[in-house]
C-alpha cells in the first residue's frame, strides 16, 4: 500500500469532511482490497450508492470508508440510521474499512477492517434527528459504537504506519465469519458475549467469571429476565463455531 494520501483531489474543497472523503475515497479504490476472498482490489461504487463505497469485483462484499485524522476511537458517526438499520436487519449491510491519517502530512498511520457480520443493531445509535429549519429536517443519523464490538472482529491492517500481511488479515477475517451463519438478530448476543470473554485476562474461565458482566448485558437487554441462561446459551454457540473450547462442564477456554 501507499501511505501517502492524493491530496491532489482536495483541491478546492475547504470544509474539512468533504476534504478528506475527496482524498481518502481515491486512495481507497487504488490500495484497499477484499479481506473476504483473494481480490487484491476494489470497486468504487456510485456517490449515489446506499451505505457502501466499494464492491469487490470477486466475492460482491461491500465496504464503506471511515476516516479522521485523529486515531479513531469509541464512537464513529455514520449516515442515516434507517438505512443502516435496515441494511444489518437485511443482512446487506457493508464491512467497514476505519481509516486514521496523520496531518499535516496526509499519510496513514491506522487502518482496520470490522466485518458486517460484527455490526448487530445494538452498535449503531441512533441520534437526534435534525430540526424543522434544517436542509434535511428529520433526517437522522447515527453513531458506530466501536466499543461494543470483540477486539477480534476490529483487524488491523496498518499499525504506526506498518502494514500487516493480507494473508493475517483474511485469516483473521474468516476466523471471526464464523459467526455470519446466525441471523442479524441473533448475533448481537453472540458478539457481546465474546467481547465479554475477551476482557477476562485469562484464556481459562468459568461461568462464573462470565456472570460477573451480568449487570452490563442486562443494560444492552433489559427486556431479558434471563440473563445466566442466555451467557450459557451464548457461550454454547462460541464453542460450536470454534471460538471457544469447553475442556469441561463450567469450564471454557478461547481458542
Amino acid at each position: 500500500m501507499d501511505l501517502r494520501l492524493p491530496t491532489h483531489f482536495g483541491q478546492g474543497y475547504k470544509n474539512p469532511s468533504q476534504l478528506a472523503r475527496r482524498i481518502t475515497e481515491p486512495w481507497g479504490k487504488d490500495n484497499l482490497y477484499c479481506c473476504a476472498c483473494r481480490s487484491d482490489r476494489l470497486d468504487a461504487q456510485a456517490n449515489n450508492a446506499q451505505v457502501s463505497d466499494f464492491l469487490c469485483p470477486e466475492c460482491a462484499e461491500r465496504y464503506q470508508l471511515k476516516s479522521q485524522s485523529k486515531k479513531l476511537g469509541g464512537r464513529i458517526l455514520g449516515s442515516n440510521y434507517q438505512k443502516m438499520l435496515e441494511a444489518i436487519l437485511d443482512n446487506r449491510s457493508p464491512n467497514f474499512f476505519l481509516l486514521h491519517y496523520q496531518l499535516p502530512e496526509w499519510v496513514v498511520r491506522n487502518l482496520s477492517v470490522i466485518p458486517r457480520f460484527a455490526i448487530s443493531p445494538s452498535v449503531i445509535i441512533k441520534r437526534k434527528p435534525l430540526s424543522d429549519t434544517a436542509a434535511r429536517k428529520h433526517w437522522t443519523g447515527y453513531v458506530l459504537n466501536v466499543a461494543l464490538i470483540p477486539d477480534s472482529a476490529k483487524i488491523p491492517l496498518i499499525i504506526d504506519g506498518t502494514e500487516r500481511p493480507s494473508r493475517e488479515v483474511r485469516e483473521k477475517f474468516a476466523r471471526i465469519a464464523k459467526i455470519q451463519t446466525l441471523k442479524p438478530e441473533q448475533r448481537g448476543w453472540t458478539l457481546d458475549v465474546l467481547r465479554c470473554v475477551e476482557s477476562l485476562p485469562n484464556p481459562f474461565f468459568k461461568n462464573d467469571d462470565i456472570y460477573a458482566f451480568e449487570p452490563e448485558l442486562a443494560r444492552l437487554y433489559p427486556d431479558n429476565r434471563h440473563i445466566q441462561p442466555k451467557i450459557r446459551q451464548q457461550l454454547q454457540v462460541l464453542r460450536d463455531r470454534g471460538l471457544l473450547r469447553q475442556p469441561s462442564r463450567g469450564v471454557w477456554e478461547r481458542v
